[in-house]
């Protein structure tokens, strides 16, 4: 009678294990994979706007991502190449921050330089997440 206890226990004890191993191999979810890259949505400025140096030069960015964002950098430079051009300034300038969340809003203004060459500029923005996946958008403005 022992005997057959002793058994019955065994046969409980690896129906158990066998269960515990079946779950864990196809019950246990795998933690999700980021491939998809920030979406990047630029309110302000508007594509082909028109600015005058000494005014202000205000952008409103908009930020998400599936998983968790890590930065968003803004490059502003000439859309031309100066060949044999006598030029005051070519504005060149890069904006780099840290943001975090899965959303995330930027409105701010700076003025542009007084003695910056007149023409075609581009604004650049590009944002990466935590997984590193990359986007950017473009917007192109003119400077009188």
């Amino acid at each position: 009678m022992q005997l057959f206890f002793v058994i019955l226990v065994i046969k409980f004890f690896i129906a158990n294990i066998t269960f515990l191993v079946i779950v864990c191999l196809f019950g246990c979810n795998k933690a999700e994979k980021d491939e998809q890259a920030p979406f990047i949505k630029i309110n302000l400025p508007e594509n082909h706007d028109n600015f005058t140096r000494g005014n202000v030069l205000t952008y409103n960015l908009e930020f998400s991502d599936d998983f968790q964002l890590k930065s968003y950098k803004i490059n502003i430079h000439s859309a031309s190449i100066p060949i044999l051009k006598q030029t005051n300034y070519i504005w060149d300038t890069t904006i780099n921050s840290s943001i975090s969340g899965i959303n995330y809003i930027i409105k701010k203004s700076f003025s542009i330089p007084l003695n910056v060459d007149t023409g075609n500029y581009l604004f650049i923005v590009t944002c990466s997440d935590k997984a590193g996946n990359e986007e950017w958008v473009a917007r192109d403005f003119t400077i009188h």
